[in-house]
């Protein structure tokens, strides 16, 4: 009887699991995630005088979601978007939301909220069903560009949570999506926190990673395709979160790198910076930016302050450059996203770009000067078509 019990004992024993009931949830004033997926885009097209379009939201097989955006009479810009909220297929006098279109940045903004309903068929003995779908709306009008195709863009609002007792702790469980598919898959996030706070401001973790909460480390190791439901068992990833944290930080080298006495100058003038240039046979870097753009602000703070950055840029002239602002050099340049950096030669000639956020490693490689028939530093891209 002892052996059979230091057997037992021996023996290793199974996790405990813990299964999770999530809600949908619509976040409230005051209520926002750290983290967000990238928006979806819609191509509609012209239909008399109103854009029509549809697009895919649920599992294979689902109704597509009819859309329709028109004027109001008398008002110039596009106010009214009709949305399938039911999935029926019919456009009905309850899907119709209004807004009022504002200006910002040159651009004429028409946002929308809505919920609509995602089908889940019968499956693992849940009966059909629909879970709703918080999602939020938005056309732009360019009158710079009045001939552009015309697209509605939207990401999802919503997110699914709910409270569980893990390892004796009272958690809160949060899964949102960062492909907008309207089925949760390991492709998609999640978080655990004690607290609402920390929950919204913790930063995301792949469904398929372990989360942690406190010192200890859990998985998902069944993730129902709703999002309404979690079984999670506790893990070991055989380190600590701060060692975690430590290693997957790809800003920490910048972080620690030595600061200059002065950070980069940068002017705004594109012809008066070509001009020296030209004068004293200087190449030019020229970063497109916007107000909006989040690593255009971290590079402003981490990478330009650099010593090794404004060394390496001493005999450059730098012009920083509005995206939103210069849009003919926008065309000419062919920028699509920001940051972007152009080098370009004495001349005005492109000699190479990066697209993104850039650290300081990679600045000085871009800013080097070449050796004669040298290619240009690893990393960069060749440039884009103009």
């Amino acid at each position: 009887m002892l052996f059979a019990l230091l057997s037992l004992l021996a023996a290793p024993q199974e996790p405990v699991r813990v299964a999770v009931a999530l809600e949908p949830h619509v976040p409230q004033k005051g209520e926002t995630l750290a983290w967000s997926p990238k928006g979806a885009t819609v191509p509609l097209r012209v239909d008399g005088e109103v854009l029509v379009g549809s697009f895919a939201l649920g599992p294979k097989g689902s109704p597509a979601v009819a859309v329709r955006l028109e004027r109001s009479p008398g008002q110039p810009q596009r106010d009214v978007l009709w949305l399938d909220l039911d999935r029926n297929g019919q456009l009905d006098p309850t899907e119709r939301l209004t807004t009022t279109p504002k200006e910002t940045r040159g651009k004429w903004w028409s946002s929308f909220e809505a919920v609509v309903a995602v089908p889940f068929a019968a499956q693992d003995g849940q009966p059909a069903h629909s879970v709703p779908y918080a999602l939020g709306l938005w056309f732009v009008f360019d009158p710079a560009e009045p001939n552009a195709a015309p697209t509605l863009r939207w990401t999802r609002r919503g997110y699914s949570q709910g409270r569980a007792e893990l390892g004796g702790v009272s958690t809160l469980v949060l899964v949102t999506e960062m492909e907008l598919d309207g089925v949760i898959t390991t492709a998609d996030s999640w978080a655990l926190a004690t607290e609402p706070k920390q929950l919204l401001s913790a930063g995301p973790r792949a469904l398929s990673q372990h989360c942690w909460l406190e010192t200890k480390a859990w998985r998902a190791v069944q993730i129902a395709a709703d999002g309404r439901h979690l079984l999670l068992e506790p893990f070991d990833p055989r380190t600590t979160e701060a060692e975690e944290k430590a290693k997957a930080d790809a800003f920490a080298a910048d972080r620690t790198a030595a600061r200059a006495a002065k950070p980069l100058g940068f002017g705004t003038d594109f012809a008066a910076a070509l001009a020296t240039a030209k004068q004293g046979q200087q190449r030019v870097l020229v970063d497109f930016a916007t107000t909006w753009c989040g690593p255009c602000k971290a590079m402003d703070e981490l990478v330009y302050t650099a010593e090794a950055v404004v060394a390496a840029a001493k005999n450059v002239v730098c012009v920083k450059l509005d995206g939103d602002q210069e849009r003919e050099l926008v065309k000419r340049f062919g920028i699509a996203g920001y940051p972007t950096m152009l080098l370009l030669g004495p001349d005005g000639s492109e000699v190479r770009r990066l697209v993104g956020y850039q650290g300081v490693a990679a600045m000085v490689a871009f800013l080097a000067e070449p050796a004669t028939g040298s290619a240009p530093p690893a990393g960069t891209k060749p440039p884009a078509g103009r």
